[in-house]
């Protein structure tokens, strides 16, 4: 997962704009919680750490609801808050776009990392609206367990663990076959660990990384091929390793390191298997 800076807004500013914008019969109902939704903003790391322990300040009003969950249609283009999204998407822009959630797509939807249906209070803070890829943003939905507290990595509040937990199995033998898999470290609690597969699960990372990984070395195979005839299998060894090597700088789980670690470490691809690249389609 990809670190983002955190926006830099004045989210008092922005739900005061927002206020002042909406309907006499809205406005009201935002100005009578108005303390509280403040409240909600300051608590809101908290319940980050700790779901289990927080309820929505409008939890049983469906007017409430409905007056803060209007507050987001006013991030749309030429709207009052448009300069909100913008600034959100910027973010982005230090990690080349990409989706800090798979790491590979680009960026074009905003993510309620506490879904606005339940936690309609943070509908329009800047903190909760992550920019991601309209694959993650479809697939993360809803997702919000407040029976276990284990929630997905926030990109601008959570490290991702930097302990190797991602593996790569290749197998070569008609083709070259890839699978990806989780790995409990021991320097990894149990809870961190369950936030990681639960990342994994929602977002269906090991099929889109497989997915990824066969494009990425089918379109390197005249690469490995010049390698293997110039220096052998000891060169592409090489070569694989230094490619693993900058990979480890996006993290030592991005999914090109735990490709690149393996197909190194791998006799069989490094002594002429990665021919077998165009044998028939990989899996």
């Amino acid at each position: 997962m990809i670190r983002l800076p955190r926006p830099d807004r004045d989210h008092l500013a922005d739900l005061d704009l927002a206020m002042s914008r909406r309907r006499p019969s809205s406005r009201r109902v935002l100005l009578g919680a108005r303390t509280g939704i403040i409240n909600a903003y300051g608590d809101y790391e908290d319940v980050l750490r700790d779901i289990r322990q927080f309820t929505s300040l409008a939890n049983g009003s469906e007017v409430l609801t409905k007056a803060l969950l209007g507050n987001y249609a006013l991030l749309d283009r030429g709207r009052p808050l448009e300069d909100l999204r913008n600034s959100i998407f910027l973010t982005a822009l230090s990690r080349n776009s990409r989706c800090p959630l798979c790491e590979r797509a680009q960026v074009c939807a905003l993510d309620h990392f506490l879904p606005k249906n339940h936690f309609p209070e943070y509908a329009i803070l800047a903190d909760n609206l992550i920019p991601v890829c309209e694959r993650c943003n479809r697939l993360k939905g809803d997702e919000c367990d407040r029976a276990d507290g284990l929630l997905m990595f926030h990109a601008y509040f959570d490290e991702f663990p930097d302990t190797e937990m991602l593996f790569t199995e290749i197998d070569v033998n008609d083709t070259v076959s890839i699978r990806y898999s989780l790995h409990h470290a021991d320097e990894i609690d149990d809870f961190t660990f369950g936030r990681v597969e639960k990342q994994f699960e929602i977002l269906g990372l090991f099929d889109f990384y497989q997915m990824e990984a066969v494009a990425e070395l089918t379109d390197q195979v005249d690469l490995y091929d010049e390698t293997y005839d110039s220096f052998g299998d000891s060169g592409l060894r090489s070569t694989l390793s230094a490619l693993a090597r900058g990979a480890e700088r996006k993290g030592i789980n991005h999914w090109k390191a735990a490709l690149y670690r393996a197909l190194s470490r791998n006799a069989e691809f490094c002594s002429g298997g990665y021919r077998k690249l165009l044998a028939t389609p990989m899996s």
